[in-house]
């Protein structure tokens, strides 16, 4: 031994500029150096619109002496490595003092490693296994964050939902900012999955896009978690989300019994005891298409799997130029084509059908939509003074038309 220190060996790569870099987890990205740390934190922070220096088509390309040439494209590419602009401002080393937090910390990690290593992949390739992967390695940044959304406003929400499944309440009862927070978290995932596979997208492009799609989200959740309503909670959840082993570990953990309690209906929800909507005719669409959405998915977890996937590359009535179109219609083709496969591999299936099927389940993703415009802008809360009240002021013929 000489006695000097192996550089190789205490130095990572900066994976947005190439320069040296710590290895530990930063805004949700790995080995990033300190100057794109800075860099992206302000960018965020003063939340401007970048735009590209070089005309379209070209793109730029930079290293660590060229980094500040193009701070739109800098941004692009701390986006596509994993760097979420949410946890901006909560991503703090922060000691994690729970057994559980750690085992997670470091699933989490071995799932990481476990998918394709190569940033910004092409359509063709991309596999079903990559695009669930990535999704769930993201997904584990916001949901298994000790200073996350979800850990300081959701968990405590799931912990009163499951007590309240257990004893088979048929009113259990959600806090009224719930959905929407739950579509900041779904946000907060999108965005950067979205980023990784449309390294040519605009920052504005790319949040429109998480955005439009988050809506999907909550529409399709709540419909997948009907198609699953037979077997247990942890059954229901773990077929209708994107979510990673690690995950599903924690929830086994933090909710004990819940891969044998059972599946919840959306009927023992409070927030959806009629009226709920600020129309019928919303609730019969929501109604409608769920049970049209339980008919089409038939139990298939491969579908339901899939068909998130298709929902996150589907943003519906977004205005999009040329390229952003055929970009995102590729990915859309590529899961299609997933789903027809998996389809005509059953025996039930044949070429019409699985393309019959497809077609169909193609545009759910619009009815899912409309259904998450409707739990994020329409729902109305009632309490029991409400239901008093309303009783209390109706008129005698109105309550008479109702015996």
């Amino acid at each position: 031994m000489d006695g000097k220190i192996n550089k190789s060996e205490t130095c990572y790569t900066c994976s947005v500029c190439g320069d040296e870099a710590t290895c530990y987890k930063l805004y949700g990205a790995e080995a990033v150096c300190h100057s794109c740390r800075i860099f992206f934190r302000r960018i965020v922070t003063a939340k401007k619109t970048l735009t590209c220096i070089m005309p379209e088509p070209d793109k730029c390309s930079f290293d660590k002496f060229t980094r500040n040439k193009c701070r739109s494209c800098r941004y692009s590419k701390c986006l596509g490595v994993g760097m979420n602009p949410f946890l901006v401002g909560s991503c703090r080393q922060v000691k994690q003092s729970s057994d559980v937090a750690k085992d997670h910390t470091q699933q989490a990690r071995i799932f990481c490693s476990e998918s394709d290593k190569s940033r910004n992949l092409s359509v063709s390739e991309c596999t079903k296994k990559t695009l669930i992967l990535k999704y769930e390695e993201l997904s584990d940044t916001i949901y298994l964050h000790p200073q996350g959304v979800y850990m300081k406003k959701l968990f405590q929400v799931d912990q009163l939902f499951y007590e309240q499944a257990k004893l088979n309440q048929r009113k259990i009862e959600f806090p009224s900012d719930y959905i929407v927070t739950i579509k900041k978290v779904l946000d907060s995932i999108a965005l950067p999955f979205l980023a990784n596979f449309l390294p040519g997208f605009s920052t504005d492009t790319l949040q429109r896009i998480a955005e439009n799609s988050s809506i999907t989200m909550l529409g399709l959740y709540t419909g997948l978690e009907q198609c699953f309503v037979h077997g247990s909670i942890l059954d229901q959840f773990q077929h209708s989300y994107l979510v990673s082993p690690a995950f599903l570990d924690f929830c086994r953990k933090s909710f004990p019994g819940i891969e044998h309690s059972k599946a919840v209906p959306i009927d023992s929800y409070d927030m959806f005891k009629s009226p709920w909507a600020p129309s019928i005719e919303d609730e019969d669409f929501v109604e409608e298409n769920i049970v049209n959405l339980i008919d089409l998915v038939s139990g298939d977890v491969e579908v339901a799997r899939l068909l998130n996937l298709l929902a996150l590359f589907s943003p519906v009535r977004l205005s999009l130029n040329k390229k952003e179109s055929f970009s995102l219609k590729q990915f859309q083709s590529k899961i299609s084509i997933m789903i027809y496969n998996h389809l005509l591999n059953k025996e039930v299936f044949d070429n019409v059908a699985a393309l019959e099927s497809v077609s169909k389940l193609a545009k759910v993703v619009e009815t899912m939509n409309r259904i998450g415009e409707i739990f994020h802008d329409g729902i109305i809360y009632h309490d029991e003074a409400d239901i008093l009240e309303d009783i209390e002021t109706m008129e005698i013929e109105e309550l008479a038309m109702n015996l």
